[in-house]
């Protein structure tokens, strides 16, 4: 091994990196599943658990230093909540409303965990979702099956009002800030998606009416295993040519519900729309 190389913990699994490399091109290159969006360090999809300084990283901005141990999961404070509603959305898809201690509201992360036998041999798994309530609101979040156990699905679709579900929610993060922080009020802004995002469509309408009256709509890129080749459809050059055409002399603004597309790539497709990259917005 050479001897700037350094051992790189991840989880239950070791990999290695050199002095001075980028922490997530490294994991990535040697095929860590690793979530990234804009690695830009805006969208934060590619935060990981320091156990060693107790801190969240983001892999996309941080240089190897030293040995590491990592975690993808962020230490979170459990809590028990109560299913108000249980909503199909289609055969793959359901929205819960859940009644408990939380002042989690749109764009912030809460992992939710569904009730299992106590002797049976399986684990609780807490599933990742995106709070799509207002503040003050009861916990709203939608599941897909395509993210669940067979097992854990088959729980979901039997959920009731009442049932008591694990829910915990990320401590030492600021709640409710997704919008405020990205600066939109009143401005021209579509949202674009990545295939498995396209069910947040009315999700993110009802959100944006209250931060602007200038909603131009919504597009889902194409499904594709290397997703920077969705950029190069001609339908979605199509949709942001008629969005800067009905914002005016106004800045559209740009959301991106997704990952896998960096900043980057992005870059390369809004460069002859004459659309600056701070007027894209990252939401993994």
């Amino acid at each position: 091994m050479d001897s700037q190389a350094l051992t790189i913990e991840l989880d239950d699994e070791q990999f290695e990196a050199v002095l001075g490399d980028n922490l997530l091109s490294s994991l990535l290159s040697q095929g860590a599943d690793v979530r990234y969006g804009c690695r830009a360090g805006a969208c934060g999809a590619c935060l990981l658990y320091d156990a060693s300084s107790c801190e969240s990283i983001l892999s996309c901005q941080t240089a190897v230093a030293s040995a590491m141990s990592l975690t993808r999961q962020t230490p979170a404070e459990s809590s028990v909540f109560s299913v108000l509603r249980n909503i199909p959305l289609d055969e793959v898809s359901i929205e819960l409303t859940l009644l408990g201690p939380s002042d989690e509201s749109f764009g912030d992360r809460v992992f939710v965990s569904f009730p299992f036998e106590k002797l049976s041999d399986e684990q609780a798994h807490f599933y990742e979702c995106m709070a799509l309530n207002p503040a003050g609101a009861p916990l709203k979040a939608v599941l897909q099956k395509k993210y669940l156990s067979a097992g854990d699905w088959l729980r979901a679709l039997a959920l009731s009002s009442n049932d008591k579900l694990d829910v915990q929610l990320s401590t030492g993060v600021r709640k409710g800030r997704l919008l405020f922080e990205m600066d939109i009020a009143d401005s021209p802004v579509v949202v674009i998606s990545s295939p498995e995002n396209e069910i947040f469509e009315s999700y993110w309408r009802e959100a944006l009416l209250d931060y602007t009256p200038m909603f131009l709509g919504h597009f889902a890129l194409y499904a594709n295993n290397d997703l920077t080749l969705s950029l190069a459809d001609d339908a979605l050059m199509a949709f942001l040519q008629e969005a800067l055409a009905n914002s005016g002399s106004t800045s559209l603004q740009l959301i991106y519900h997704g990952q896998n597309v960096s900043a980057k790539d992005w870059s390369l497709l809004l460069r002859p729309l004459r659309i600056h990259p701070n007027q894209l917005h990252f939401v993994r």
